[in-house]
């Protein structure tokens, strides 16, 4: 074999490495698995736009099915978009309202959008941190005390922090925990008081817990 002939071997071969090195590191993972949503509510209430003294407001704590597709920018930044079959959460008076009882229900979808980096990139266990924007998306409310209760969509920042485990081949298992910041408005009637109108800025700062099995493709 020549030298021309050597060259264009080696050539081939180290393409076909290269072609068989991108086919088994692709950045592509998706993730499904259970996602844990737990609110950390505050509200301040007005009723008729005057503020309502001790008035407050819980949402209940939701586990829905969440899915996430993730791309690795490098071997240390990985991008990351969650969403979720959209869960319903009960809203209920505490405080002052608390002989309201429940309020009103919202079913809603968060998005989450962010960016984390790997601390290890290698090992049985790679922890990740990261940072990132949340959408939420409040599909649908039903009455309680309030009447035609509506609750604004909203953004928030977040804070993520989490850990993949690596299995066998292409497969993974990882969980982590996104705390969002989130703030929104709320606003409808009260037919217990003549329809006086009521208004509130909740402040939810939820808990996303997600729990996932991981596949590369």
């Amino acid at each position: 074999m020549n030298n021309s002939s050597k060259c264009v071997a080696l050539l081939a071969a180290s393409l076909l490495s290269a072609a068989g090195a991108s086919a088994q590191t692709s950045p592509w993972t998706v993730g499904l698995g259970a996602v844990y949503v737990g609110f950390s509510t505050k509200a301040d209430v007005f009723v008729n736009g005057g503020p309502v003294p001790g008035a407050d407001a819980s949402a209940s704590n939701n586990t829905s099915l969440g899915l996430e597709v993730a791309y690795d920018f490098t071997p240390q930044w990985t991008g990351r978009l969650l969403v979720g079959v959209p869960p319903t959460t009960t809203l209920t008076g505490t405080g002052s309202l608390a002989g309201t009882g429940t309020l009103g229900k919202v079913k809603y979808g968060p998005a989450v959008l962010s960016m984390t980096y790997n601390l290890l990139t290698s090992g049985p266990i790679r922890p990740y941190v990261g940072a990132g924007i949340n959408y939420t998306i409040a599909f649908k409310s039903e009455d309680g005390f309030i009447s035609n209760l509506d609750v604004k969509n909203a953004f928030g920042a977040v804070a993520q922090v989490g850990a993949e485990i690596p299995l066998d081949g292409e497969w993974s298992v990882s969980l982590d925990a996104r705390k969002i910041f989130l703030k929104t408005k709320a606003s409808g009637s009260l037919p217990a008081m003549g329809g006086a109108a009521a208004n509130a800025n909740i402040r939810l700062n939820p808990l996303v817990v997600f729990a996932s099995v991981n596949k590369r493709f």
